[in-house]
């Protein structure tokens, strides 16, 4: 299922969202990745993080990003 995110609060949500779905801690997925669990902590919470350590907690969850022009239209904060 395809999800849109476009701050680092959307991707830090999608990502703990997937974590949870796949019942791992943040411990857990920091030791996939090769990370500090303080660190998964920080970008579930939207702070900012580079690029690479999105990738790490990405391939370590199976996750993939596609690129795609913004749509128009209404902010998903305002569907919600």
């Amino acid at each position: 299922m395809a999800c849109i995110a476009r701050t680092p609060k959307q991707i830090g949500e999608l990502l703990r969202r997937r974590r949870v779905n796949l019942n791992l801690s943040q411990g857990d997925l920091a030791t996939q990745a090769g990370m500090r669990q303080a660190t998964v902590s920080q970008v579930e919470n939207g702070q900012p993080a580079r690029l690479q350590t999105i990738c790490d907690l990405m391939e370590a969850l199976g996750l993939e990003m596609t690129i795609d022009a913004r749509s128009r239209g209404r902010d998903i904060e305002e569907i919600f």
